[in-house]
């Protein structure tokens, strides 16, 4: 065992010799260890010392590795070891909403533990927001090859001139990583602990469980990295199978009335015309600033090929992608340049990458390249060997083929690459594993989990059904209680492949106010605000913890403000539509008893004037509106058969 630092190899000592993890409780064995609150969450926090690279003999050389632990609220039940995905997440940034999620039987039974693995969080986080923006909205193709390799290389050399740090970039990778959380469940006693991975967290865990067999209670893999696959077979792997889950976006968007109306023309052909209009030029938008101005902003196929990618990982995006298209489909476009800003971290305003606390986009590709080696030729030869394979692959992936080369050409130039050697297919152990993906997941695709599946020893599995990628802790009963099941009772599924079902596609908010010829009614604008706001990524993905600052789609922008309840809403000059203009206040209220109440007091300017008061109790599901527009009362209205 490599060295711990002195205070944790003084743990070991101890623990080892008394278990006190297992007498004392994990909270008691951590706080002796010296941990105190997180910075940024409720759990608490603890940090070792780990050799900077665990296969050398140079104990003075060590990285600083931090562990966030939420302890059971009544007896611990078992320890769960929690590796986040990526790579590149923090676990540190992710754990408090992620425990938030699970129910609160198992937030009281079990101890969970996250972790910033090397190469992320604030010690030694490998991040280049600025090199990034820049990359995500370059407009790259195969057929201007030079500029093509000339954009890549220039984001490699950018990216590490950004970093903090480049010492640990040959020291980042899984092998390593591992060892770090090895040391820790020493320095808690060893206890046998759960390991539950999700997306790139299960090719850590896999690797963690083959490496330390003796670790482990059980193993909960999801969304499944299958570790046999080489770089070019998994690329390839998850861009068929993305494709094939977009053409089902599509069709599904085609079979539902209001996406089908909106579109006004089959899914696929305004997708195609779309990507077919930013190829010949024409794909500069009008897009509103905060500030009440706008700027002439490009929209480019590499943004709209990364919205409907990251469209697919679940079905409220991919009910929110087609949004954006038929929005598109028209005459606005500023819906899917936004999403795109949103997707890649880009600050709307500036058009600069903005750094994220939860993700570091370099270790993404420090650690990716480190496990992945692409080839064993020169940075030229490798990339070569690439594009010849990718003009192979286009022609069966014509919408998303340039996810299948452009990280793999990073890696050819990104400094420190592994070897191209691929370790044997998991066997799994004498624990129980179960294995969880979705038939619908398009970066993990469900054939990958079937090839764990089929290799593991003591392997149950459940698929969902039209699911997204990663499926536990979203408010799905079947995996949740599968889950439960498996950890507090012991019971693996009732057959080893179980089937679960949800919606392909989430509720499709229908365009709002889209014929210009009809007068606006109040209680149709009260719905329309409402619809707009529900369908506003801005909004939804809101934490409501820091003030919140869009623009309107026609100008002006909505403030949203942390309440103790909720949020107050602030509209200055919103153009949510052509030649309507808001402004006013409103609330969302939210309480322990499910209230969900959303106010808009609003004065209307454009092509209707006056003021309307909506109320709309979510919960309840009833609404209501009054005021005056255009010299007359505001009615609701009459329906009937």
């Amino acid at each position: 065992m490599k060295p711990l630092g002195k205070l944790a190899a003084a743990i070991v000592g101890a623990v080892l010799a008394g278990g006190i993890a297992q007498a004392q409780g994990l909270q008691d064995v951590i706080e002796k260890m010296g941990a105190e609150r997180c910075a940024d969450s409720s759990l608490l926090c603890v940090t070792i010392e780990v050799p900077r690279d665990h296969f050398a003999n140079d104990p003075s050389e060590t990285l600083p590795i931090t562990f966030a632990v939420s302890p059971a609220s009544e007896q611990s039940e078992g320890i769960l070891f929690y590796a986040v995905g990526g790579p590149g997440g923090s676990g540190l940034a992710s754990a408090e909403s992620y425990i938030a999620a699970f129910d609160q039987d198992v937030q009281s039974r079990l101890d969970f533990v996250f972790f910033d693995q090397r190469g992320t969080g604030p010690d030694h986080g490998l991040d280049c927001p600025l090199a990034q923006g820049v990359f995500d909205r370059s407009e790259v193709t195969l057929a201007d090859e030079a500029a093509l390799l000339a954009t890549v290389q220039s984001y490699v050399i950018d990216c590490q001139a950004e970093l903090d740090r480049t010492d640990i970039l040959p020291f980042v990778g899984t092998s390593q990583a591992i060892r770090d959380l090895e040391l820790f469940r020493q320095a808690i006693g060893a206890p046998k602990v759960w390991l539950y991975g999700e997306s790139y967290g299960t090719q850590f865990m896999q690797s963690y469980a083959t490496a330390f067999p003796d670790a482990v209670r059980g193993l909960i893999l999801d969304g499944v990295v299958d570790l046999n696959l080489s770089a070019e077979g998994f690329y390839r792997t998850y861009v068929q199978a993305a494709e094939r889950i977009l053409s089902r976006m599509f069709s599904a968007c085609d079979a539902d009335p209001a996406c089908a109306k909106d579109m006004k023309a089959t899914s696929s052909s305004v997708y195609a015309s779309l990507i077919g209009q930013v190829s010949a030029g024409r794909s500069e938008v009008d897009f509103p600033l905060i500030d009440g101005t706008s700027a002439r902003r490009m929209l480019t196929a590499g943004m709209i090929e990364s919205n409907a990618f990251y469209a697919l990982y679940s079905p409220e995006g991919r009910a929110t992608f087609l949004r954006a298209l038929a929005a598109f489909a028209q005459g606005n476009a500023v819906p899917m340049l936004r999403q795109a800003y949103s997707n890649l971290y880009i600050d709307p305003d500036t058009e600069e990458g903005l750094a994220d606390p939860s993700w570091f986009g370099a270790a993404y590709f420090a650690i990716n390249c480190m496990d992945y080696g692409d080839g064993a030729g020169t940075p030229e030869a490798d990339a070569r060997r690439i594009l010849d394979q990718a003009r192979a692959l286009e022609p069966a992936a014509p919408n998303l083929f340039r996810s299948y080369y452009l990280e793999r050409l990073v890696c050819a130039y990104w400094p420190g690459s592994g070897k191209p050697d691929r370790p044997k297919p998991f066997v799994g152990g004498d624990y129980p594993t179960l294995i969880l993906n979705s038939d619908t997941d398009p970066i993990t695709p469900v054939s990958m989990a079937y090839s764990v599946y089929d290799n593991a020893r003591n392997a149950t599995m459940v698929v969902m059904q039209g699911g997204p990628h990663v499926i536990w802790g979203r408010g799905l009963s079947c995996p949740d209680k599968t889950v439960s099941r498996l950890i507090f009772d012991g019971a693996p599924p009732p057959a080893p492949l179980q089937l679960c079902r949800q919606d392909f596609l989430a509720p499709y908010i229908p365009l709002t106010l889209t014929d210009a010829t009809l007068p606006i009614d109040g209680f149709a604008l009260g719905q329309a605000v409402e619809a707009e706001l529900d369908a506003s990524a801005d909004f939804a993905d809101w934490s409501y913890s820091d003030v919140l600052e869009y623009s309107c789609d026609h100008g002006g922008r909505i403030e949203a403000i942390p309440t103790d309840l909720g949020a107050a809403l602030q509209f200055t000059g919103c153009a949510m539509w052509p030649d309507l203009t808001l402004y006013g206040e409103g609330t969302v209220t939210f309480a322990e008893d499910g209230t969900d109440v959303l106010t808009l007091d609003l004065d209307v300017l454009g092509k209707a004037r006056g003021s309307i008061s909506y109320s709309s109790d979510r919960a309840a599901g009833t609404a209501w509106v009054k005021g005056r527009l255009d010299g007359r009362d505001v009615a609701m209205p009459r329906p009937g058969p």
